[in-house]
């Protein structure tokens, strides 16, 4: 059901594009951050969920909520809740996104629904991006974030369940501040959740700071990318279940059988953080 607000009904169709060139230096610092050679150039391809280092919008400082986000209104539509999460989204792959070359994402509102759950009171707004270069589209994608009412700072967060499935291959990931606090730059994301630690324990009641749900997804489809080189992924649909905090270790799995895969990213007490769905 859409929401019944007609003013919030109004952003629904809402859309901004945004052009960019998809230059190798921020390619390279990416690889840098994951702890990489910076050996992407003009001509490759860019791996899969790194479109995300680019495209961003210029808001001034006196536009960012006390979060860190752009304030409601602009092109997200005025929800009256405050707190924002990156809750999942889909990844259909056309074609490879070319370094080097300009190319330009357009985004949509495509719906806004309130529903109500165990933590209160919810907004899903799901977002549709498409990004093309020369004309042709190499990417859609649909990013569903959930805005949720003010944290109680004094409740436990609650145990996500945890992993049945044993992979078939993972790779173990030790996050901490200097990571996050540049996959932040590099996606010129501000919100404080991911580098403010008072921020995240008065606010938001979080122990720590909160690792980048799109750096989690990124992860997933990486260690897909680099255990079959020669296979092009089609599709990415992911959902996070639980978040990862700073500075404890978690690992991404995942695990293939023919065209499908499984993927899922579980903390250090194996529960699920994110799991997703790829196919080749």
């Amino acid at each position: 059901m859409e929401s019944s607000n007609p003013n919030l009904n109004d952003w629904i169709g809402k859309t901004i594009e945004v052009e960019d060139t998809i230059t190798a230096a921020q390619a390279n610092l990416m690889n840098a951050t994951l702890d990489r050679e910076p050996t992407l150039k003009d001509g490759d391809a860019l791996p899969p969920a790194w479109h995300w280092l680019y495209f961003h919008e210029a808001v001034r400082l006196s536009g960012l909520g006390i979060e860190g986000h752009p304030k409601l209104g602009g092109f997200m539509p005025p929800v009256p809740l405050p707190r924002r999460m990156w809750a999942g989204g889909s990844l259909l792959f056309d074609r490879p996104i070319v370094i080097g070359q300009p190319a330009v994402k357009r985004s949509t509102i495509a719906s806004i629904t309130p529903k109500s759950g165990k933590s209160g009171e919810l907004y899903f707004v799901t977002v549709e991006h498409e990004v093309t270069q020369n004309g042709s589209k190499c990417l859609h994608e649909k990013q569903t974030i959930v805005y949720r009412e003010p944290a109680d700072p004094t409740k436990t967060l609650a145990q996500p369940p945890v992993a049945s499935e044993k992979p078939m291959f993972s790779a173990d990931i030790q996050p901490d501040p200097i990571m996050l606090f540049r996959y932040s730059a590099l996606t010129f994301n501000g919100h404080r959740i991911h580098y403010d630690q008072d921020f995240c324990r008065n606010h938001e009641g979080y122990p720590d700071l909160v690792f980048h749900g799109p750096l989690t997804a990124t992860l997933l489809l990486d260690l897909f990318y680099h255990q079959y080189p020669q296979d092009q992924i089609k599709s990415f649909e992911y959902r996070g279940v639980s978040p990862l905090f700073n500075p404890d270790p978690f690992t991404v799995n995942g695990t293939r059988r023919g065209i499908n895969g499984q993927a899922w990213a579980a903390n250090q007490d194996g529960g699920l953080a994110m799991q997703a769905q790829i196919t080749f």
